[in-house]
């Protein structure tokens, strides 16, 4: 066997040689960008033996992801659970001829040419136990990844722009799970999200909008829930009766978004002004990226407005607060669109609870394509947000 040390520039030349060169590919790589040689590795892709990409973070490049779709062999790593996904191993084999580099080169534009990076080149056959554990390796390596399907990619592009918008984007980019299911949803970009909300027979989107803007002009406003008048509040919770709408403000359609009518303890909680109540929606930042953790200390405050009530709150009642205070990320998901949602979603409506409201409906939502683009111009701007509560327009079936 020969070893021969390489720097960043030599490691690239080497990966074209060898790829010219043998008949199989065995890759195990934590990172792939858009790199001069992407082209070259796909126009190879009937060579791919066990190809492996990781995605932790989302730093793998989505035009990468996108190259993978129906390629047999080739993969993206998304069962590593016990820590990050990080190979740099490019295996080459033909016959019992085999090569391989090993080094700290990812396949992108830092790891072969602009960063400081040092691989060794082993060439040798399939005899020698170094190289033999390098082809096991980058088998063992594939038993991590999946298959990409196209509704995948359109779920990682969506996350990989979401991730820049973050101070830490996570591990894992892409809840796996219900991709399938989501794909259409997630798949829309915004002009086809603007068409078919604006084209929806079961919302006026311009008087939807405005109750949007009232309700979030009136948090802007005001410290707490608990200094909304007692019809504000009621307006927010969408219980507010037709002879209770004394002003300009009030006179409006609040059982859009969810009525909330029947839910007579939530009711009461909410004319009664529960401080659990304010407490929970107080705790929603009006603006930027809302965390788990403020997630669940709203759920927490919200069952505690009921401890004494002989029905709680559950997801229609929560999340209609959460819709009116955070359009941008929250939907009401209640009895009129519940079916549609778990459907676009894939979940079982039946298992929806505040536990997994977040994972089952907000999370998969902020992968969409039409979510993670930029604010557009008017008119569409006021839509951008109140995007996600908006989608109430394509869910409800009355």
């Amino acid at each position: 066997m020969h070893a021969e040390f390489l720097e960043a520039q030599v490691v690239q030349q080497r990966l074209k040689q060898y790829m010219d060169h043998y008949d199989e590919f065995h890759w195990a790589v934590a990172w792939g960008t858009d790199v001069d040689l992407l082209e070259q590795l796909f126009g190879h892709r009937a060579k791919f033996t066990n190809v492996t990409f990781g995605v932790a973070f989302s730093q793998t490049d989505p035009a990468v992801v996108d190259a993978l779709v129906g390629v047999a062999n080739g993969y993206i790593a998304t069962k590593f659970k016990g820590g990050t996904y990080h190979p740099k191993v490019y295996g080459f084999r033909s016959g019992k001829q085999v090569a391989a580099i090993v080094g700290s080169a990812n396949f992108t534009h830092g790891g072969l040419g602009k960063n400081f990076e040092a691989a060794v080149a082993l060439t040798g056959t399939i005899d020698d136990p170094a190289l033999a554990n390098i082809l096991a390796f980058a088998r063992t390596s594939a038993r991590y990844g999946q298959e990409v399907t196209q509704p995948y990619a359109d779920a990682y592009r969506a996350s990989y722009v979401r991730a820049a918008r973050l101070p830490k984007p996570p591990r894992d980019p892409v809840q796996t799970a219900r991709i399938g299911a989501a794909g259409k949803v997630m798949a829309m970009n915004w002009d086809e999200y603007s068409r078919r909300v604006r084209s929806s027979r079961h919302h006026n989107v311009t008087k939807s909008l405005e109750l949007i803007a009232v309700a979030r002009r009136w948090f802007a406003t005001e410290a707490s829930f608990a200094s909304f008048s007692p019809a504000q509040r009621k307006a927010i919770a969408g219980i507010l009766g037709k002879y209770q709408k004394y002003d300009s403000d009030l006179e409006r359609e609040w059982g859009w978004f969810g009525s909330m009518g029947a839910a007579g303890d939530f009711a009461n909680r909410v004319a009664d002004n529960d401080p659990s109540l304010a407490r929970a929606l107080d705790g929603i930042p009006l603006s930027g990226e809302v965390t788990r953790a403020q997630y669940d200390r709203y759920c927490t405050l919200f069952r505690r407005a009921f401890e004494r009530s002989s029905r709680t709150g559950g997801v229609p009642s929560a999340t209609r607060l959460l819709s009116m205070k955070r359009p941008d990320t929250f939907l009401c998901v209640c009895k009129p669109n519940v079916v549609a949602v778990a459907k676009a979603l894939g979940f079982a409506r039946t298992t929806l609870d505040l536990d997994n409201y977040g994972e089952r409906v907000v999370e998969p939502i902020k992968l969409s394509v039409w979510y993670n683009a930029d604010k557009p111009d008017h008119p569409d701007g006021e839509l951008w947000e109140a995007r996600v509560a908006m989608l109430d327009a394509l869910f409800y079936h009355s």
